[in-house]
């Protein structure tokens, strides 16, 4: 079967995947990112997992068309315990929650060397729990697809940075990695991305007035009863820390 071309938001995530020789890409669906990881040398080997039947079995059918079979191997269940423990080196997970992904990372066999994620909410909760649980946040990207913007990052094992083959190819010295470490829990930076808001990527402004947008319209969907509200006026503090941050 001829290539099938990824999404806009694939073919990003794709680009911040470190080289390893097993990924996990969890959520797989039709396995479109399973089989570029193999077909372009970012993995050897790959696990492709998912919850549902029937995408699970679009993949397979996909990575058998493309000779694949050997080296992706798909796996039916819930998030990374389809796997064991020594199997992996990362894991990619999008289209999902943060808060499902954090519950994937969690009870998971093992802590893996890193993580590629794409996560739809839960933003703050997730990347709070990435640094508490021993990661550095190396790269944050913003990305564009179908009208739609979506952000990933990529979270490495403290212990690994700048200590690993796997990572060699990251100039580590011009990443702004350690902008988590003293940021306070209740800044907005955990929600919108605090290495981003450092590289202000050409997307930049344009993701941060869709951020505002969304908060302006929870506030003018708010009746005048409710204006005294902690919910309001935490609305209009992020509102006010989102135009700082442009």
């Amino acid at each position: 079967m001829k290539a099938r071309p990824m999404m806009n938001r694939l073919e990003s995530v794709f680009d911040i995947v470190p080289m390893a020789d097993t990924i996990a890409d969890i959520g797989t669906d039709h396995g479109y990112l399973a089989v570029e990881l193999v077909v372009r040398g970012k993995a050897k080997r790959v696990i492709a997992g998912d919850v549902h039947k029937g995408p699970l079995s679009s993949a397979e059918s996909y990575i058998k068309s493309r000779g694949l079979s050997d080296v992706i191997d798909c796996r039916l269940g819930d998030g990374l315990q389809v796997t064991k423990k020594g199997e992996l080196n990362g894991a990619i997970c999008c289209g999902m929650g943060g808060f499902l992904m954090r519950d994937i990372v969690e009870e998971g066999p093992e802590l893996l060397e890193f993580y590629v994620l794409q996560p739809q909410n839960g933003q703050a909760e997730l990347r709070q729990y990435m640094v508490k649980k021993g990661y550095c946040i190396l790269k944050e990207i913003i990305m564009k697809d179908m009208g739609k913007i979506y952000t990933a990052f990529l979270a490495v094992r403290q212990d690994l940075v700048n200590h690993s083959s796997h990572y060699s190819n990251m100039d580590f010295a011009n990443m702004n990695y350690t902008v988590y470490d003293r940021l306070p829990f209740t800044s907005i930076l955990w929600s919108v991305g605090g290495v981003l808001e450092k590289e202000k990527p050409a997307l930049w402004n344009e993701y941060i007035d869709y951020l505002i947008y969304q908060r302006q319209c929870a506030l003018d969907g708010m009746s005048k009863e409710l204006s005294h509200t902690e919910k309001y006026k935490q609305l209009q503090i992020e509102i006010d820390e989102l135009e700082s941050v442009r």
